[in-house]
C-alpha cells in the first residue's frame, strides 16, 4: 500500500468515526427536592430545577399535588418543566409559565435562574398557605442516580421493621408505574407533527402477610389496591422512552403515601426528563 492510499484510508476511517451533525447529546434529568406535606397529609409538593444540559432553555418548576387526585392544588404547577418550552401551545404545561414574560429568540430570558426566581416570587403565598411544615419519610424509590441492577416493581414497607427471625408487622406494598405508549422501533414518533396522550398509571398495592392470609377479610380498607391515572401529554416530534418510580414519601402520621415519577422522552436530539407525582390515602390495619 502507498504512502497516499494508507493516507486515504486513514482519512477514510476518521470521517466515519466522526460524529455527524445530527448525532444525539447526552442529556441530564432534573434535580428533584421535596417539599413535604401538609400537616393534614392532603397536600404533597416538590421541586424539579434543570435544563437538559442540550437545550439552550432552562427548567424550574413546583407543583404541589392533592391526596386521591389527579389534580394539583390551586395555583400549581407553577414554571417550565425540560418539556414545557417543546410542548404545544395548547400543552397543560404552558399553564405553569402563564404570565411569565420570555422572548424565544434571547435565551438569557429562559434560564434556569431567571425562571426559578419567577417560580420562587408567584408560587410565594400559595405555598404559604398550604403549610407544607410536614417533610415525611422517604421509603425508598429507584432515583435516576442508582444504576443498580434490579429486576421486578419496587417493594417497599411503611415502618423500618428489622425483618429477619420475624417478618415484620408494616405494611408492604408493590408499586408501579405504567404509561402504554406502543413501541417505535423506527423512531418514526420524532416526525409527529402533534402532541398525543398516554394515561400514566400508578400503583400502590398491599402486600397480604403469608402468616395472616385473612387480614384483608377482616380489614379490607387498609389491604384495598390504589390506583390512580393521569393524563400525560407527550410533546410533537418526542418520543417517550420509560417512567420510573425515583421516589415514595409516607407523611408522619402514616395517612398518605406519595409516588413520584420520572418520565425521560427522546426529543431528537438528546432525551429529557420530569416528574410527576400522585398521593395515595392509605389505613393502617
Amino acid at each position: 500500500m502507498t504512502r497516499l492510499h494508507r493516507a486515504a484510508l486513514a482519512a477514510f476511517v476518521i470521517l466515519a468515526l466522526a460524529p455527524t451533525a445530527s448525532a444525539r447529546e447526552l442529556g441530564s434529568a432534573p434535580d428533584l427536592r421535596i417539599l413535604g406535606f401538609s400537616a393534614d397529609g392532603r397536600f404533597f409538593g416538590f421541586e424539579q430545577e434543570g435544563g437538559d444540559g442540550v437545550s439552550e432553555k432552562g427548567a424550574f418548576a413546583i407543583d404541589v399535588v392533592e391526596r386521591d387526585s389527579p389534580r394539583s392544588a390551586a395555583g400549581f404547577p407553577r414554571g417550565a418543566t425540560q418539556l414545557t418550552f417543546d410542548s404545544a401551545p395548547d400543552d397543560a404545561r404552558r399553564a405553569g409559565i402563564r404570565g411569565f414574560r420570555y422572548n424565544d429568540d434571547d435565551e438569557a430570558t429562559t434560564t434556569t435562574a431567571v425562571i426559578r426566581r419567577w417560580v420562587r416570587s408567584t408560587a410565594r403565598r400559595p405555598l404559604a398557605a398550604l403549610r407544607l411544615t410536614d417533610p415525611g419519610r422517604r421509603l425508598g424509590g429507584y432515583a435516576i442516580t442508582d444504576i443498580s441492577e434490579t429486576t421486578g416493581p419496587l417493594r417497599i414497607m411503611e415502618r423500618p421493621d428489622i425483618i429477619g427471625a420475624h417478618p415484620g408487622v408494616s405494611m408492604k406494598y408493590t408499586v408501579t408505574a405504567v404509561l402504554p405508549a406502543p413501541a417505535d422501533p423506527d423512531l418514526a414518533c420524532r416526525e409527529r407533527e402533534s402532541a398525543v396522550t398516554y394515561p400514566l398509571t400508578v400503583k400502590l398495592t398491599p402486600d397480604i402477610p403469608d402468616y395472616d392470609r385473612e387480614a384483608a377479610a377482616r380489614q379490607p380498607e387498609a389491604f384495598r389496591e390504589r390506583s390512580a391515572t393521569i393524563d400525560y401529554v407527550l410533546p410533537p416530534k418526542t418520543c417517550f422512552t420509560h417512567a420510573r418510580v425515583t421516589d415514595v414519601y409516607r407523611n408522619e402520621a402514616g395517612t398518605s403515601i406519595a409516588v413520584v415519577v420520572a418520565i425521560v422522552v427522546d426529543v431528537g436530539f438528546t432525551d429529557s426528563a420530569e416528574y410527576r407525582a400522585l398521593v395515595f390515602g392509605v389505613a393502617r390495619p
